[in-house]
């Protein structure tokens, strides 16, 4: 039996959701992580069974952030479970972080990773193991919060303009607990039922009455998320997540959005451009990927109809991005030659950019420009 078998006997999912990985972790650079990686849109989304640690036999499951779902089905109709108790946190827009620990020979390492990738590293679209690593050393807090919480894995949101997906912040650059997953069972608690610690950020928690209508408080926040969104040129809030405590272990998530927000997402039954961009996007985190990978990532949200009624635009917004993702390859290559040549967008901008004007079209420089500058935070 081989690893992607073994780990679909662990996970009980099918051989289709699992890839195989081998990662050095950053922030404990003697371990080799060897493993798979699950995508299975559920609890298991983003879930790892690392088989070896530096080449020796370690087995153990890591559960990660699970995907978050609407309390309506397709057409609309609310489906609440037996709801005891109900909190309402406010939904952050940016990239997913999960502080985990894995053990080896006896030691438990704390490391990090996004939804889909084994560790954290630096994208070809987003630096997020070079921003993670910024947040450390500005809040101490996150670090505390997973060693005050050893039985969990947290699930972080790192957002900001500097990590722009949908919603335009003012804030350069921030990061909220979200909530936590038992690592024995990936049971999910929020922050309220977490150890808590001196200055832990967590995202807005609204006020509801326990006697009120769940439907009806659920429309009346996407109502006044919807009415901030319209009174500004650019949406500013994404949403709401209610954790559901349904006298089960694990309490429930549910994703409320904004109108304008949801209807990004789904356009007349197809895909909008938007979400199509986004996934593509996050498709190239890691690197080169073909449409294959793309399409199975939009497997993970929408249905096999939907994709087929969209699948023009899909293949267009692939290529799209295939060929943003390598002109943003090209333009870091040629700015770390410019580096290595003593140039330094954030000493000599003119100057450097007169260097990179040599290997690039002046049709092309101000997108170059915005490129380096953003991946330079300034």
């Amino acid at each position: 039996m081989n690893s992607v078998e073994r780990a679909s006997e662990i996970l009980d999912v099918k051989l289709d959701t699992l890839s195989e990985f081998s990662e050095i972790d950053p922030f404990n650079l003697d371990n080799k992580l060897t493993g798979v990686i699950c995508r299975q849109s559920d609890y298991r989304y983003g879930a790892l069974v690392i088989f070896r640690v530096n080449d020796e036999e370690c087995e153990q499951i890591i559960y990660g952030t699970p995907k978050l779902h609407y309390p309506f089905n397709k057409k609309g109709e609310f489906r609440w479970p037996d709801i005891s108790q109900i909190e309402i946190w406010d939904k952050l827009d940016g990239s997913n972080v999960l502080a985990f620990f894995y053990s080896h020979n006896g030691t438990f390492y704390l490391t990090y990773k996004t939804r889909l990738s084994p560790i954290l590293k630096d994208g070809i679209y987003g630096g997020f193991l070079s921003m993670w690593r910024e947040m450390l050393d500005l809040n101490e807090w996150i670090k505390l919060a997973s060693i005050s919480n050893p039985e969990y894995n947290l699930s972080f949101e790192l957002y900001g303009y500097r990590n722009e997906i949908t919603i335009k912040y003012r804030i350069s650059l921030d990061v909220k607990l979200l909530f936590g997953i038992r690592r024995f069972d990936h049971v999910v608690r929020p922050p309220s039922q977490l150890f808590a610690i001196k200055d832990l950020h967590l995202p807005k928690k609204y006020v509801v009455s326990d006697s009120s209508d769940l439907q009806d408080t659920y429309l009346s926040l996407q109502s006044e998320m919807t009415g901030i969104n319209e009174k500004v040129d650019q949406p500013i809030v994404e949403g709401i997540v209610m954790y559901a405590f349904c006298n089960e272990p694990s309490w429930r998530l549910f994703k409320c959005k904004a109108l304008d927000i949801q209807k990004l997402h789904w356009a007349s039954g197809g895909i909008s451009i938007h979400e199509l961009w986004t996934t593509a996007l996050n498709s190239f985190e890691n690197g080169i990927q073909d449409i294959d990978y793309f399409i199975d990532l939009l497997r993970e949200e929408y249905t096999n109809e939907q994709i087929e009624r969209s699948l023009s635009k899909v293949k267009r917004v692939y290529q799209d991005a295939f060929h943003h993702n390598e002109f943003i390859m090209r333009v870091n290559k040629m700015y770390f030659e410019a580096k290595k040549e003593g140039f330094d967008v954030s000493k000599n901008k003119a100057e450097t950019f007169r260097f990179m004007s040599k290997f690039f079209d002046k049709k092309e420089m101000r997108k170059v420009g915005s490129i380096i500058l953003k991946g330079e935070n300034l």
